[in-house]
């Protein structure tokens, strides 16, 4: 196992819940995760830069230097109290084959942290090859009582990406999302599995342990790895499908439930291309999305029957919205600067110190800094290293 970092096992001390869990003491509590983004903010902004200072900080440094209350101050001192019994249970988990990945971390999926930002979770539990989120992948999503005619075009679509040697991401769940999963790894391919619940149940199965032997599926979870099916985590866990793939296929869906409101979720936030299978007896879900399509560039209809590649079906979109783009470039400051702040990150300027060399605002650089990764993401050259890791 790869030892954990001192910022890592910090962010986990404020943000997970391994100790609360069991314990159920108060002391032991972390943060939600909006209280984590606002001090996370605070720590980015500060002389501190990252959360491994914390260490040797006590509530009145805190208070002169965050400027944080009393009682805010005490819970993270508190919190950074526990780092051996944290350590414990990391190393617990790790007996499992289960490893944790914080932002900031390289198995922490980079496109879900560039398009969701503060929405993304502070850490991932995770088993399996971690090199696999470092790979271009398409999202399949429908649902969980699909029909004959939406598991055939599940399984033939997955094998022609498979072929085109992208990954599948998966929900793994029973449907269209197990069928992708299943098809995939037993066509040669590879997966990406972002789970709502039960990892460690999931580890007990002898196909998925054997998969993950094979460095072929790689499993993530944001909720702790015995935790119990909540709708709220199965909602809150579809935006990580999303965001992780270059575009995903919805195969079938409803009007309600899991697969539509993780569709409309991704249409209003423009996280990526939504390809919806077209034919006469799609359900109703896949006929509205289609008609928002007709308004709405990022749907893009695709017929059941058909064989043209979704790889070059989005690059051609890329290609299109690079085109529409192109002029804004002559009166956007961002691409006179970009350049710039690209060559101070990568000479190793903190966050706070491009502030002062650049003479901006912390929010504006912030804003600079996310388009710049966002364009990184979508052309194929490697992304710049992280200024924000936590």
């Amino acid at each position: 196992m790869e030892r954990i970092s001192d910022e890592s096992l910090a962010i986990l001390l404020l943000t997970s819940d391994l100790l609360y869990r069991k314990t159920k003491d108060k002391d032991q509590k972390p943060f939600t995760h909006g209280e984590w983004n606002k001090f996370a903010t605070l720590l980015r902004k500060s002389a501190y830069s990252t959360p491994a200072v914390l260490y040797d900080k006590n509530e009145d440094h805190l208070m002169q230097d965050l400027l944080l209350s009393r009682a805010m101050a005490n819970k993270v001192c508190t919190l950074m109290r526990y780092a051996g019994s944290m350590a414990i249970e990391i190393e617990k988990l790790a007996g499992m084959g289960i490893w944790i990945a914080t932002r900031g971390d390289k198995n922490f999926p980079q496109r879900v942290k560039q398009l969701l930002k503060e929405q993304s979770p502070p850490f991932f539990y995770g088993t399996g090859n971690g090199g696999l989120l470092r790979s271009s992948a398409i999202g399949f999503v429908g649902s969980r009582n699909a029909d004959e005619s939406s598991v055939e075009f599940t399984k033939r679509t997955v094998r022609k990406v498979v072929e085109e040697r992208a990954l599948i991401v998966s929900g793994g769940a029973k449907g269209i999302d197990l069928t992708s999963q299943n098809e995939a790894l037993s066509y040669g391919g590879q997966v990406v599995s972002f789970v709502h619940s039960e990892l460690e149940m999931l580890l007990r199965k002898k196909d998925f342990r054997k998969a993950i032997a094979d460095g072929n599926l790689t499993v993530l979870s944001a909720v702790h790895p015995s935790a119990r099916f909540t709708g709220f985590n199965a909602m809150g866990r579809n935006k990580y499908i999303y965001t992780h793939s270059k575009g995903t296929v919805v195969v079938s869906s409803n009007i309600k439930g899991g697969t539509w409101e993780g569709a409309n979720e991704n249409l209003k936030n423009s996280w990526v291309p939504l390809i919806v299978r077209s034919s006469e007896d799609v359900p109703e879900g896949n006929r509205k999305l289609l008609e928002m399509g007709e308004k709405n560039p990022m749907v893009i209809p695709f017929m059941n029957d058909s064989s043209q590649s979704i790889i070059e079906l989005l690059k051609n979109v890329t290609n299109n919205e690079k085109t529409k783009n192109i002029n804004k470039k002559d009166s956007d400051l961002f691409y006179l600067v970009w350049p710039i702040i690209k060559d101070y990150i990568k000479r190793g300027y903190s966050f706070t110190e491009l502030c002062e060399v650049l003479h901006v605002l912390p929010e504006q650089l912030e804003q600079w800094v996310q388009r710049g990764h966002n364009i990184n993401s979508t052309h194929s050259e490697p992304l710049v290293e992280q200024t924000t890791l936590f």
